[in-house]
C-alpha cells in the first residue's frame, strides 16, 4: 500500500477499484492475481468463504487474508459485507 497513513477501507468496489487505478493501492505480485480475480468475479467474493476463494484462485487461505488486510479490512467478513453491498446495489439499479 502506498498510503501514508492508515486509513479505513473503501466503503465501495467502485473506491477500490478508483484506489489501483490512481496507484494509491499497490498490491505486491503475490496479492495481484488474487485481487485481479476478486475484481473481475465479485460474486464469488460475495457468496463463498476465504477458504473457497483461496481454492478458486489456487492460493493458501492466508494469502487471501493478506490481501483483505492489504485493502484495510480487518476481516474477510468485512470485505465480504461491502462486496454483497455492490451487488445488491448493482442489482436493485437494473429492476
Amino acid at each position: 500500500m502506498l498510503r501514508d497513513q492508515p486509513s479505513p477501507p473503501p466503503s465501495t468496489l467502485h473506491e477500490l477499484k478508483c484506489l489501483i487505478a490512481r496507484r494509491q493501492l499497490v498490491f505486491p505480485i503475490g496479492l495481484e492475481g488474487v485481487a485481479r480475480e476478486i475484481l473481475e468475479r465479485p460474486e464469488m467474493t460475495a457468496f463463498e468463504s476465504a477458504a473457497a476463494v483461496a481454492r478458486r484462485c489456487r492460493v493458501s487461505q492466508t494469502t487471501v487474508h493478506r490481501l483483505v488486510r492489504h485493502i484495510g479490512f480487518h476481516t474477510f467478513g468485512e470485505f465480504r459485507a461491502m462486496i454483497r453491498e455492490h451487488l445488491r446495489r448493482t442489482a436493485a439499479s437494473h429492476c
